[in-house]
């Protein structure tokens, strides 16, 4: 990854460019003193970022990018590098937003990710993105960015021959557990009329085989030992379909056991079996950030899935057990499937986008977008330009 001088008299913003593998201390300190001014989610705490940048080799390039007012840092990234062949003849330097852009690392799956910005900062349109100067680029993705963070006034700027791709749009619905309080913790009426027969017809005929039940792993061991059961029921569930499944992915499995074991003490990580006195329903395995709940992964028992409603039941249980808790938030994470839909109170927009530099990339990326659009009849593979 290649890394040019600084432009002259061409930002306000003056750029540095730092190693985490070389000086990781430093990056360390560097990231906690923008985490404590800036807003950010969990997949750019502390907790999330170390965990990843200690599970990638040595010689990825992955760059912590720092961006200053005089003295004062103002903006902080992650930048990664890495190359592809697009439609089999065209070759691209691609640049990724806290990620490596590297899909065998890239598994993880980042989600409400942005650039961490001081609040009250200036910067004119555009030089948010104006590191982009200091690499060889022709992509630039920006994988599971929120929408707070995309709406950002200026953001982009005016760019010639550089275009904003949308790969996908997808809304993260969650529940507000505060309305389920308030109804005296009667979740059902905050459900359509079919959801709640759905969820009362299987958790009818799961308690013939005894009362349903929500163990919270207590110990980071016990939830390593759930992670497990939890990877094991998945793996059965996706190989069924025909599809490898994640934890299929040897640097998802490792990321994951490590991040629940460096994770768990400090509150962060949350593994739930819901169960009867027969079965396991499912295992769910979710963050904790700021009093939110974000639901990441399961492992679900689909025995007798013509009559058992697994994910429906384990996740009505685990918005009841959350908002017992004094949770503030029962988050679905991004994905349109109806049953995140018809569980949550509200919504917001979550998106997977690419700058697109070149004349003939623009273009070619314009038809692919367009046969994208006749194919499914989705907004997926808008392409906008930014210097018109």
């Amino acid at each position: 990854m290649a890394v040019a001088d600084q432009p002259p008299g061409k930002h306000n913003l003056a750029f540095k460019i730092y190693n985490p593998f070389a000086d990781f201390e430093t990056v360390r300190a560097l990231w906690l003193a923008m985490l404590d001014q800036s807003a950010h989610g969990f997949f750019t705490s502390w907790g999330w970022i170390s965990t990843w940048l200690n599970s990638l080799p040595e010689t990825s390039n992955v760059r912590l990018v720092v961006g200053y007012h005089g003295e004062e840092a103002v903006e902080a990234l992650f930048v990664g590098g890495a190359a592809r062949r697009r439609y089999r003849f065209l070759p691209s330097k691609i640049l990724s937003l806290n990620s490596t852009g590297n899909p065998y690392y890239d598994k993880l799956y980042i989600e409400d990710n942005s650039i961490l910005l001081k609040p009250g900062a200036s910067f004119r349109p555009g030089e948010i993105l104006g590191f982009l100067d200091f690499f060889a680029w022709d992509e630039f993705h920006l994988p599971g960015a929120s929408g707070d963070f995309m709406g950002q006034p200026g953001l982009f700027g005016r760019r010639r021959g550089v275009g904003l791709l949308v790969d996908e749009a997808a809304d993260a619905h969650f529940v507000r557990l505060e309305k389920i309080r308030e109804a005296n913790m009667d979740y059902y009426k905050l459900l359509s009329a079919n959801k709640r027969s759905q969820i009362r017809r299987s958790i009818k005929q799961y308690e013939l085989d005894g009362a349903l039940q929500v163990r919270e792993a207590e110990s980071a061991g016990e939830a390593l030992e759930m992670l497990n059961s939890l990877a094991a029921l998945h793996q059965q569930a996706w190989e069924k379909r025909g599809d490898p499944g994640a934890f299929a992915n040897d640097h998802f499995r490792r990321f994951h056991r490590e991040l629940v074991g460096s994770r768990f003490g400090k509150g962060e990580i949350q593994i739930l079996r819901v169960f009867n006195d027969k079965m396991t329903i499912g295992y769910l395995y979710n963050f904790i950030f700021k009093k939110h709940v974000l639901f990441y992964q399961s492992g679900l028992n689909y025995e007798n899935a013509n009559i058992y409603r697994p994910g429906l039941v384990a996740h009505y249980y685990a918005v009841l057990h959350n908002a017992q808790k004094g949770m503030d938030v029962y988050d679905f994470l991004a994905g349109n499937d109806d049953y995140k839909k018809s569980l949550s109170t509200d919504s917001r927009p979550m998106q997977w986008s690419r700058l697109i530099k070149g004349k003939r990339r623009l273009f070619l990326e314009q038809m692919a977008a367009g046969l994208r659009r006749r194919a499914d009849q989705s907004n997926k593979g808008s392409v906008k330009e930014l210097g018109k």
